[in-house]
């Protein structure tokens, strides 16, 4: 072959070879990139599902429990991200979607050909699929995450788009593409030059440039040619390095793009922060600073104690080493209590703080601060509906007999306790505000779609015992409803009778909240017209008397609940405990009845929790807490006595009785097989310390004591046992009698 072909098709080969290297690049660049836009956006779609899933102690619920708030967030993310959001229920009902798509909710979400939606729901596993319906004007690039309740539950999905960041993407890759091609075409170009002009000079350069070449050929994608000079290899060198250049500005794009889905998740309400094992403070999330009234700049490598001037929950100084943070730190176990932070102004802020150890070598701590400050206005606003009945009570002392009546019904009303007590008021004293009149009182549900009766009095029974809110006009309209003989207004659907009654439905309401309502029924209406002008007054009075004080109720119960039961696996907290055990005691004392009590520990809990983790800890601490409630009785006591520890107070039961149900209860323990995120936790066991009155003392302090000494020797014995104080005593007794 002549040097002059040998030349031109060395350059050509050169040249098809800077191609197809580019290419290979290229798409091997689209390959990655869509990888990485896919991963990113089931990120971004997995934190969106679990801030739809979360359930702060301050709301009424999660997001997804709450529709209209779940669509305001949808809208919110649209309007920030500018891309496709469509959250759906277990069945694929469209739960919110997007502004303009409004026609979509309540629909079957049918647009992932391969049910991807369907699939990730059963697995748990994110499925990006496209989009092709009448409803968008383009394929439409979506990932599909699950929404999950609880772990392991999962009730819906989240449809995330991630269309901009594919095209941006494919534009990149685009321009890369021409970029290539024009290098190409220029080698082919400088390869006929060179090869005319290397006819008559190709000498040591030709030698150098096929060494080059044969490197290249040789996959040496190191292998450099060396050449600086302006000729057609030193543009070739150029067009690789341009590749080079291009590529490294999509890398840095794509670091952005990571960093703005981490500047999402540090948006939480919540606030954050990390201390190491020193007590340092290591990072705080905007939240955790705008709490602590400081910058979170200032807080980053100081001492905790100089930025969180934290405070019992009286606000007084906490002693040496009790706050929940020098706990955490110094007994690597995690700590939760109700706090003060003092702000820089002076101000004090009421919130929980919760201290999970890190599980690393250096130790530390992840401190989250929840404002509870809604919660104590709550409290507040108890003590304010409690004024303002009795403000109301005494304008009305001073009015007719029927108001005095009222009176005494505020005042009994306020006295009670619960909701049945109540009701069982308010049937007995209605016929005296109401004489001839009958009448009901019906309650709205807490899920807001049904009334129910909860009072009722008189011979006539004019409205149904359960009916919708939309049944009723006075509900509707949110204001008195009047019916009856010659009126043209409508009758209720929840009303009975035929239409010779006249009737009236009033809406209980009280701040800003429609309760229910109070109906009454006359069935003389078309002889007596003017049957409920003579009674507008006290109606109104018995209306909003009757809403205030269930709405103190309600309140005043939600309270109590929310002080009495351990917010993690819903048992009993220490304090019920304790406040419920004297009075038991006193109880068993005059009827000479015995009370056993076992407290049992979870055992090698934090070795549990540093081996598959504490979200997998809390579900152990729930399937135990749900085992004892399986195998107590109704007039039992169970509690979260701290920790991993629990306690269950048996009245009524001797020693022998209780340790025979802490055996069968250690043994339901065992049985258990509980898995999380896929992975078998394997075999969960517990130890047991039985004691009991009045076998083992007089008091609850004594009883309590004898049995955590129990526990502690089932714990030194080997674990996954049970003791009784019994045996405690009969070793001490065995000890003292060889010493003597």
């Amino acid at each position: 072959m002549r040097i002059r072909t040998q030349i031109i098709a060395t350059l050509s080969s050169a040249a098809a070879l800077i191609g197809l290297v580019g290419g290979i690049a290229i798409f091997s660049h689209v390959a990655l990139t869509r990888s990485i836009v896919l991963a990113e956006a089931a990120d971004v779609g997995r934190q969106l599902a679990e801030t739809i899933a979360f359930k702060a102690p301050d709301t009424p619920g999660a997001l997804f429990e709450r529709p209209a708030a779940l669509r305001e967030f949808v809208r919110l993310q649209h309007a920030g991200s500018k891309r496709d959001l469509v959250v759906v229920d277990r069945n694929k009902v469209v739960l919110a979607d997007v502004p303009g798509e409004e026609q979509n909710l309540g629909k079957t979400f049918d647009h992932d050909a391969g049910n991807e939606i369907g699939r990730t729901m059963i697995d748990g596993e994110p499925r990006a699929f496209v989009e092709n319906s009448k409803d968008v004007s383009r394929p439409t690039n979506l990932v599909a995450v699950p929404i999950e309740d609880s772990p392991g539950k999962i009730v819906g999905a989240v449809l995330f788009e991630y269309t901009p960041l594919l095209a941006a993407a494919q534009e990149r890759t685009d321009k890369l593409l021409l970029l290539v091609g024009l290098s190409t075409l220029v080698a082919v170009l400088i390869a006929a030059i060179s090869g005319f002009l290397l006819l008559r000079g190709f000498g040591a350069g030709l030698s150098g440039l096929n060494r080059g070449i044969e490197s290249l050929t040789r996959g040496d994608a190191g292998a450099r040619i060396g050449r600086t000079s302006n000729d057609e290899f030193g543009q070739v060198a150029k067009g690789f390095d341009a590749m080079a250049s291009e590529l490294e500005a999509s890398r840095r794009q794509l670091v952005e793009q990571k960093a703005y889905i981490e500047d999402i998740v540090h948006t939480v309400a919540e606030g954050i922060a990390v201390i190491d094992g020193e007590g340092r403070m290591v990072s705080a999330n905007p939240a955790a600073a705008e709490i602590a009234g400081r910058r979170s700049d200032r807080m980053e490598g100081k001492d905790w104690r100089s930025v969180l001037d934290m405070r019992a929950a009286s606000g007084s100084e906490f002693t040496q080493g009790a706050s929940p943070v020098e706990l955490a730190l110094s007994t690597g176990r995690r700590h939760q209590a109700e706090v003060r932070l003092v702000k820089p102004g002076g101000s004090q802020l009421p919130v929980i703080a919760s201290c999970n150890p890190l599980n690393r070598a250096g130790g530390g701590i992840v401190l989250t601060l929840s404002d509870i400050g809604e919660l104590r206005s709550a409290e507040q606003a108890v003590s304010d509906r409690a004024e303002e009945l009795a403000v109301l009570n005494r304008e009305l002392r001073v009015t007719s007999e029927a108001t005095t009546r009222l009176v005494r019904l505020g005042e009994l009303l306020q006295a009670c306790v619960t909701f049945q007590e109540a009701f069982s008021v308010v049937g007995s004293a209605m016929p005296d505000f109401f004489t001839g009149l009958s009448g009901s009182v019906h309650l709205t549900s807490a899920s807001r779609n049904l009334v129910e009766e909860m009072a009722s009095w008189g011979p006539v029974r004019s409205s149904v015992g359960q009916f919708a809110p939309e049944d009723c006009w006075a509900l509707r309209r949110g204001q008195q409803h009047v019916a009856g003989p010659g009126m043209l207004t409508p009758r209720c659907n929840h009303i009975t009778d035929d239409g010779d009654r006249g009737y009236v439905c009033m809406p209980l309401a009280a701040q800003g909240e429609t309760l229910g309502i109070l109906h009454l029924c006359e069935p003389n209406a078309a002889e007596r017209p003017g049957w409920l002008v003579e009674r507008e007054q006290v109606l109104r009075g018995v209306a909003d008397t009757l809403a205030l004080a269930l709405a103190n109720l309600r309140l005043r119960e939600t309270l109590r609940q929310q002080s009495i039961r351990d917010p993690n696996t819903g048992l009993y907290n220490r304090r019920y405990l304790e406040e419920t055990s004297s009075r038991e005691l006193r109880r068993m004392e005059r009827s000479g009845q015995p009370m056993a009590f076992i407290m049992l520990d979870v055992d090698h809990f934090k070795q549990f929790n540093d081996t598959f983790g504490h979200e997998a800890g809390d579900l152990v601490l729930k399937q135990v807490a749900g085992t004892l409630l399986d195998h107590a009785r109704e007039s039992d006591v169970v509690s979260r006595y701290g920790g991993e520890e629990f306690a269950l107070m048996m009245p009524g039961t001797s020693l022998a009785d209780g340790a025979e149900r802490a055996e069968a209860l250690r043994k339901a323990i065992k049985q258990l097989h509980l898995t999380h995120r896929g992975r078998t936790l394997g075999t969960i066991t517990a130890s047991f310390g039985v004691a009991a009155f009045p076998e083992l003392g007089a008091t609850w302090t004594e009883i309590v004591n004898a049995a955590d000494h129990a526990l502690y020797k089932a714990k030194a014995e080997g674990r996954d046992r049970v003791v009784t104080g019994l045996e405690m005593i009969d070793i001490g007794r065995r000890r003292s009698g060889g010493e003597s």
